[in-house]
């Protein structure tokens, strides 16, 4: 029996109303509101906030304020990282399309180790915007290739994948990261807590969490939006020395998509919660 209070998966309004959705990639898909990223939907809601956003936007404010001086100290740093992020992200698509790629010789030694990884995809479905020609109605007028996901209260998010393939003979989502430094799947207790490297760990670890809740929102939103469910996830990390390669298993998959939907609640809660002053009743 169909559970007719339930709202209608974004797969399902593709099919009932695919015109509602050629209208909509008529726009550009990403939306700044208040300073932050959000994307166009074909909800009633309008915009919803990416998930990047919605990560950034529930962290602790301790968090908020570290990084808020790590970029103050560190200036231009977040800018440099950010341009050799999209760098090699544009040689991964090139890579996985099967075009010729163009590694800028600058980012050479983020490349090195990738191809490898990279080609134990068997098949390919999406690569920063979607492959098949049923999926390109996910696809937008500039571009963006996006996901639309909602809770059962129906708040919504957006997101866009790096990745979605077959590794394996398995359906995976693997997301990919450029860093300096390793990221790392264990809170470093084995080291002295303050030295340099248990910093260094730390940061890899909180880095490899973040990524996490991103796998679990992006597969959330492949589920509702593409119709298909994620068998596992990756986590592909490029470094100057080395490439990381994270396998998520379905299982922990499964606990990444309901932190996902605890911070979803949050950041809802967040919004809801706010108080607008009329500065012309002060």
């Amino acid at each position: 029996m169909v559970d007719t209070d339930k709202s209608p998966t974004v797969y399902e309004l593709f099919n009932e109303d695919p015109e509602t959705f050629l209208e909509l990639n008529t726009r550009p898909a990403r939306v700044t509101i208040n300073g932050k990223r959000h994307y166009e939907t074909p909800f009633q809601t309008g915009p919803a906030a990416s998930v990047t956003t919605i990560i950034s936007e529930t962290a602790s404010e301790a968090n908020k304020k570290k990084l808020e001086m790590w970029a103050k100290q560190n200036p231009g740093v977040k800018e440099a990282a950010a341009e050799r992020g999209t760098a090699i992200h544009s040689c991964m698509e090139m890579f996985l399309k099967k075009e010729d790629v163009n590694v800028p010789q600058e980012y050479s030694e983020f490349w090195t180790g990738m191809p490898e990884i990279l080609g134990q995809f068997q098949e390919v479905l999406w690569a920063e915007t979607p492959l098949k020609d049923d999926h390109q109605f996910a696809l937008s007028e500039d571009g963006i290739g996006r996901v639309w996901g909602r809770d059962e209260e129906e708040r919504p998010w957006v997101g866009s994948p790096d990745i979605i393939g077959v590794a394996g003979n398995k359906l995976t989502l693997a997301d990919l990261k450029t860093s300096v430094k390793p990221y790392s799947r264990w809170w470093p207790k084995d080291l002295e807590k303050g030295c340099p490297e248990w910093r260094a760990r730390l940061g890899g670890y909180m880095k490899f969490q973040k990524c996490c809740l991103q796998l679990g929102a992006y597969a959330l939103g492949i589920e509702q939006t593409l119709n298909m469910k994620v068998q596992q996830a990756a986590i592909i990390v490029s470094t100057p020395e080395d490439t990381q390669l994270f396998k998520i298993s379905r299982r922990h998959l499964d606990i990444c998509q309901e932190k996902w939907l605890k911070v979803v609640a949050e950041y809802y809660n967040q919004i809801d919660n706010c108080i607008v002053y009329d500065s012309d009743n002060i």
